[in-house]
């Protein structure tokens, strides 16, 4: 059984959270409680934990305090945010240092125990998969926001965006939403926004909108099919928005963009996402 730590400093709703999660149904046990990130850190030195489920707004040490201690001194305990508030720059600061997932009180009023100890407990076990050493000498893959290379997301995290990335590159031309895409990689909607935009260097839907665009531009300049098939082929439901879309984008229409390229070859890639390479 994986041992737990709850952080909060409402009694009750630290005593709730701990009595309505099925936490054995998924491997875990909880084995203490505090009320403030400092005794929370007296309470490991007498046992160690394998998750640590925190608020961040607590008096004496706030939940980000603790992060920072827990990330120093036992570098390899997993750490939750248990958040009933919105303050997503809080929450943003708390997954830079290290934090695997938030609890949320919307997710708890919709009885969602389940589902997210199954989240955690698989996310712990991507976690523990990728800690293991490297064969040979290769080098640590990495996938940084663009400007924030010393404040890089967990290796779980960017390979979560890599397959995004490459879900929408294959699927463009279908009906594509951030929900379906966020939970195809097992991360919660508004995490998956925020870490989509840091890493690929702009939103799920600007991302998407990019795609299908590029790819109408090269049927553009190597078909000669109408418009309104371009349309389609490109993801757009119909001829008027991808007008729209395509003037935004490119500052003028699909058969101005055609006429301009019509003596020209098609460029050999026409959309590069600002990320760095993945090595496998």
């Amino acid at each position: 059984m994986r041992k737990v730590l709850v952080v909060d400093d409402d009694h009750l709703v630290r005593r709730g959270f701990i009595g309505m999660m099925p936490w054995s149904r998924h491997g875990f046990e909880v084995i203490a409680e505090s009320n403030n990130g400092e005794k929370a850190l007296s309470s490991l030195e007498l046992a160690p934990v394998d998750l640590i489920i925190t608020d961040l707004a607590m008096p004496v040490m706030s939940g980000i305090e603790l992060m920072k201690k827990v990330t120093e001194l036992y570098p390899r305990t997993a750490m939750v945010v248990l958040t009933f508030h919105h303050d997503f720059e809080l929450i943003q600061e708390a997954l830079r240092l290290g934090a695997i997932d938030y609890i949320t009180k919307v997710e708890l009023e919709h009885e969602q125990m389940d589902g997210i100890l199954k989240r955690i407990a698989a996310r712990m076990d991507q976690q523990a998969q990728q800690s293991q050493p490297a064969p040979e000498a290769a080098s640590e893959p990495k996938l940084a926001a663009a400007g924030e290379d010393d404040a890089p997301y967990s290796k779980e995290v960017l390979t979560c965006i890599r397959n995004a990335i490459s879900f929408i590159r294959s699927e463009f031309q279908n009906e594509i939403y951030l929900t379906d895409v966020a939970r195809r990689v097992n991360m919660s909607r508004s995490y998956f926004s925020r870490c989509f935009r840091d890493v690929a260097g702009k939103t799920f839907n600007d991302f998407v909108r990019e795609t299908r665009i590029e790819h109408s531009k090269e049927l553009l300049v190597r078909t000669n099919k109408p418009v309104q098939w371009i349309a389609v082929q490109s993801g757009f439901p119909n001829e008027k928005y991808f007008f729209k879309v395509f003037r935004m984008l490119t500052g003028m229409l699909p058969r101005e963009f055609r006429n301009s390229h019509s003596s020209q070859s098609a460029p050999a890639s026409l959309f590069q996402v600002n990320i760095m390479e993945i090595n496998e």
